[in-house]
């Protein structure tokens, strides 16, 4: 039986236990995946040294360890269900292959798949704002200059990091600019989120503000902002956040985070068990159910 998990701080909220197992159950696969809990960065290297010890075929990473992860892979992995970029590296699932640590990120697989079912074109969108500058914002960034990177240029498109540390979001739109990015990026801290919410398509939290277990709250006023603006919050328990909760006070179109945590967890099944069949995990109406009625017990 090949055993997996998942590694974070916090993770007694985390749904990926209950997906996996139940992908498990559904194909008949013998398998099991559990959460396991990391104080810290070191505490987390230690553990992954035990995983390799106690026989587990891999993990996958979540908040706030996507970063350190990265930094001690042996290799990683770029592919359809992949993708990493190492000028602003982050890893969310990690195989165990001859002892080897092989590492892979199917965050962008989970955030561009959701992206293109839920908004109509992305041609329409001129601003895009991510809160946060997080291993979840890397991949986020990522997904987007991929979708944007074979339209029509447009000189006017323009991405910008808001970030509690004006610093990590400067260090990231750094690194974006490394890679040819097709939209025009800035960054800064998020206190200037009013002033540029006005004139914005696309606002995505990444940051696990709002999150059950996390103390601080993300409080934004939408009242200025533009009447087709989507908002994606990458928090799924609760299923509705304080931001949410504004989008919908303003009549904003929104989605939050549990179709993204399905769409990447899925790549990551595959890979785990060479299982080929990504649209049996993907549309499954059930899975959503269970979930939904899991965050609202």
């Amino acid at each position: 039986m090949k055993k997996f998990l998942v590694i974070g701080n916090p993770i007694s909220h985390s749904l990926s236990p209950l997906i996996h197992n139940y992908w498990l159950d559904k194909i008949g696969i013998d398998g099991s995946y559990e959460a396991m809990l990391a104080e810290n960065e070191r505490d987390f290297v230690r553990l992954v040294k035990k995983l390799k010890e106690d026989g587990y075929s891999g993990f996958n990473i979540t908040i706030p360890f996507k970063k350190i992860a990265s930094e001690i892979v042996d290799e990683t992995i770029n592919n359809e269900l992949s993708f990493y970029n190492k000028e602003a590296p982050a890893i969310n699932t990690i195989k165990i292959e001859n002892n080897k640590l092989i590492g892979y990120n199917t965050d962008y697989f989970g955030f561009s798949s959701l992206l293109l079912k839920k908004i109509e074109s992305l041609d329409k969108i001129k601003k895009i704002i991510i809160l946060g500058a997080g291993g979840a914002a890397k991949s986020i960034a990522y997904g987007l200059i991929e979708g944007f990177r074979n339209r029509k240029k447009d000189e006017t498109r323009n991405l910008l990091i808001l970030n509690r540390s004006p610093s990590k979001a400067e260090e990231l739109s750094h690194a974006l600019k490394n890679i040819d990015s097709p939209l025009k990026l800035s960054h800064g801290s998020l206190d200037k989120f009013e002033e540029n919410i006005e004139n914005c398509d696309l606002l995505i939290n990444s940051t696990s503000l709002g999150m059950e277990g996390i103390d601080a709250n993300l409080t934004l006023n939408l009242d200025n902002s533009k009447k087709d603006l989507f908002v994606y919050d990458i928090v799924y328990s609760p299923l509705e956040t304080n931001l949410l909760s504004s989008a919908r006070k303003f009549n904003r179109n929104f989605t939050n985070g549990l179709g993204m945590l399905i769409n990447q967890a899925a790549p990551a099944f595959c890979l785990f068990y060479n299982y080929n069949n990504l649209d049996n995990l993907l549309e499954d109406n059930l899975l959503y159910e269970k979930l939904e009625e899991n965050i609202g017990a």
